[in-house]
């Protein structure tokens, strides 16, 4: 009925986990495919061990090329009506194929798509989609979905999650879709297939249920500086690709526009860094001198981005880091507190490194209701940062485009 896909690389610490989850489904007539992308820990032996132990599972050891490139072989061995996708450190709740394969068989669906959950040592909260739950058939509801799909309410709040392991798709979609991806694809692989596989469905169904089990650890919350050249020029390649993917439907679901802020998104939390020197740097704020102590309010991927930009490259003059969730990215090492915890004095800026509008707006009125004054919080601008960074994409695709003709 359902062929799940796991691709993994150096993952011993929490494999065992991950397959017994899934050998544990309710859905007793599933096909699990291990895919070993070149590890060179025992991850390997251990997915041997398991085939060894259990008929429905398979494995392939291949050198690593990456995650797409894992998930199409995947894909080759795939006997199921529907594909399933799960990362090797992560779990997944006993009926959430169950779940799915119902769902998709009693609507005939070419995707369901569902939430998960955000789980921080143990403490788990759910994370939905935006659009709301329901069966999009017809063809002004899925034309409600894709304007919405990427970029929806919120300046930087995405519809429907860019994920592949908490969703279900019919094999032929999902071979289709995943053969489109270059395998250099290393920025948004998961993005890169899902968008234009909902654009070529004919049945999407949403739901609100939360089975996955999206394991966030220290070692994944920490923006690093290596790296970063190889960071941008992922996220440019995936540009490319949706361009490419959407060029026939973009202006009638919006989907230029959409596009734009996600990739001004992916550009923000994973290549900060680089915005240094006074040429190249980002508008964060004119209300924030060099000398003023900011207080940097979020932990999410934005929050997380310019934390460590500001205390690698020292341009901003970081005095302390907060979110409401403290307690919870503490646990995995990150050095946060809650704003309460933190002494506020005059002098310093509290910068809310959020992308969600509401999500700020709140945080704006909580902070103005524990006194500090208004001119002391600062928001960032999102419109100067979308129109430097949109240029900056453009000079970089003309620079490739030159080394090539070159």
């Amino acid at each position: 009925m359902v062929s799940i896909i796991v691709p993994v690389y150096n993952a011993e610490k929490y494999l065992r986990k991950c397959i017994e989850s899934i050998r544990s489904q309710t859905l007793e007539n599933i096909q699990i495919i291990l895919v070993d992308d070149g590890s060179v820990d025992l991850s390997g032996e251990i997915c041997d061990e398991y085939a060894k132990s259990d008929e429905r599972i398979g494995v392939i050891h291949k050198p690593n090329r990456g995650l797409v490139s894992a998930r199409k072989s995947g894909l080759q061995l795939a006997k199921g009506d529907y594909i399933g996708f799960v990362d090797s450190d992560d779990w997944i709740e006993k009926d959430m194929f169950s779940d799915l394969y119902q769902l998709a068989l009693g609507t005939g669906a070419d995707i369901v798509a569902e939430g998960f959950m955000e789980d921080i040592s143990g403490e788990c909260r759910e994370k939905r989609n935006q659009i709301k739950e329901g069966n999009y058939r017809k063809e002004e509801e899925r034309a409600f979905l894709y304007q919405n799909m990427l970029n929806c309410e919120d300046y930087f709040c995405m519809g429907i999650q860019p994920y592949l392991w908490n969703k279900l798709i019919r094999r032929e979609l999902a071979e289709s879709c995943m053969t489109a991806v270059e395998d250099s694809i290393r920025v948004g692989e998961d993005a890169a297939v899902i968008y234009p596989a909902l654009l070529a469905a004919k049945n999407i169904v949403i739901s609100s249920r939360c089975h996955y089990h999206y394991c966030i650890r220290g070692t994944s919350m920490i923006w690093k500086k290596e790296g970063e050249e190889k960071e941008i020029a992922g996220v440019v390649k995936l540009y490319r690709h949706f361009k490419a993917c959407f060029s026939d439907v973009s202006s009638r679901y919006c989907l230029e526009q959409q596009l734009k802020r996600y990739t001004v998104n992916n550009y923000l939390t994973r290549a900060f860094g680089l915005w240094g020197g006074e040429s190249q740097s980002l508008p964060l704020s004119e209300e924030i001198k060099a000398e003023d102590p900011v207080v940097i309010y979020g932990a999410g991927a934005l929050g997380r981005a310019i934390y460590q930009y500001g205390k690698t490259e020292a341009c901003i003059n970081v005095k302390a880091w907060a979110d409401q969730n403290a307690e919870r990215y503490q646990h995995i090492g990150l050095p946060v507190k809650i704003i309460e915890k933190i002494d506020i004095n005059e002098k310093d800026k509290i910068l809310i490194a959020i992308f969600r509008n509401r999500a700020e707006q709140a945080v704006r009125k909580k902070l103005l209701e524990r006194g500090v004054k208004e001119n002391q919080i600062v928001s960032l601008l999102f419109p100067k940062m979308e129109d430097v960074i949109c240029r900056r994409i453009e000079d970089y695709e003309k620079m490739v485009a030159d080394n090539r003709r070159e």
